[in-house]
């Protein structure tokens, strides 16, 4: 059942184990790694180094340390290897705990399930002199044998959907955080609540406040300097995290930053680093890289800007296409001026033409 494989990236394997689970038949079947099976071990190390690579998870604990899951690891890192009873026990525990959410949720999906037949892998391993316990939920997927043309189930090589689980333990043995990684915009909460049996570290109004206020302070540098990209900048993030729904904190950093074309040219230069910066925050800042987005956890409310002496310019924090509601612009004689769309109280000012010369 278990099987050493090379090193990869400084990665060290020590076990490897493979269940297939059918829904359908209510079976759990382990299933040889052969080290002459090329092609499985080739994609058990790429899914591993993918999982590992993954920037989006969010953290959890073990609930206690007498659970299932909590005894099985204990069990591992003594063994430093994947004790056949406790993979066993787990690959069993998931079919079960499967087959109960399936009947639960089953009827909201049109297909009649609501999970699907898949793999469950298991790794035990060594990276920067720690061991790490990895446990993996790949889905199956259809594809059509060039060999005999005929319609199979498998595992996909490049279309991979996955739920997993990584536990890292600290040099005594004792098991840290638990990282939830999953392909879903949200994770599954039967795969870390009932299954692994974790709670959350962070909640999502944690994530939301501490995340969105991040991100606002690696901008401020640029207030000054490139007064226009900040403001865009800053109205698009705080926009994006005012909306309903999950946040994948990769995918906004790409969104917004990683391709933005700066106004000033000066800020060319800088922006690279800011967006490493902000990219590096969940682990700087310490929230999560997934969550559901909380927009009353937003602190920021109303932008105020004086825009002289006696006037100053307020609007919401989340002004979608702001620079399509106020711009700046010259008058025809060079005055700067700043331009707001209005649509209910342009009658309550004095009516200028664009072509007007002020005195």
């Amino acid at each position: 059942m278990n099987a050493n494989a090379a090193p990869s990236d400084n990665r060290v394997l020590l076990s490897t184990t493979l269940h297939h689970l059918d829904l359908n038949n209510n079976t759990c079947t382990a299933a040889t790694i052969s080290a002459g099976n090329s092609d499985l071990v080739i994609y058990l190390d790429e899914l591993l180094h993918e999982i590992s690579a993954k920037p989006q998870y969010r953290a959890y604990e073990l609930s206690s340390s007498t659970t299932e899951f909590a005894t099985s690891l204990s069990g591992f890192y003594q063994a430093q290897s994947l004790a056949p009873t406790g993979v066993e026990a787990l690959a069993a525990r998931l079919l079960r705990i499967e087959l109960q959410t399936d009947s639960k949720y089953g009827h909201l999906n049109p297909s009649g399930t609501h999970i699907r037949k898949g793999s469950f892998l298991q790794y035990m391993y060594h990276e920067k002199s720690l061991c790490h316990y990895l446990g993996v939920k790949v889905d199956h997927h259809a594809f059509i044998d060039e060999t005999d043309l005929r319609k199979r189930i498998g595992l996909g090589q490049t279309q991979k959907n996955f739920k997993a689980c990584r536990v890292t333990f600290d040099a005594n043995g004792t098991p840290q955080d638990a990282l939830i990684f999953d392909t879903n915009p949200r994770p599954s909460v039967y795969w870390w609540r009932e299954f692994w049996e974790l709670r959350q570290l962070r909640s999502d109004q944690h994530n939301t406040e501490t995340a969105i206020r991040g991100v606002i302070k690696c901008l401020n540098p640029i207030k000054k300097t490139a007064p226009t990209d900040y403001t865009h900048l800053r109205n698009a993030a705080i926009t994006a995290f005012k909306q309903n729904g999950s946040l994948d904190f990769s995918i906004f950093v790409d969104n917004i930053f990683t391709n933005y074309q700066p106004v000033e040219q000066s800020l060319l230069q800088s922006l690279p680093k800011i967006v490493q910066k902000i990219k590096d925050l969940p682990t700087t800042n310490k929230f999560d890289s997934q969550f559901t987005l909380v927009p009353a956890s937003v602190p920021f409310k109303r932008m105020n800007i004086a825009v002289s002496e006696e006037i100053s310019l307020s609007y919401n924090e989340d002004l979608a296409n702001l620079e399509d509601k106020i711009w700046s612009s010259k008058t025809i004689d060079g005055r700067d001026v700043v331009v707001i769309r209005a649509t209910e109280a342009a009658d309550r000012f004095k009516f200028k033409p664009w072509t007007e010369h002020g005195s």
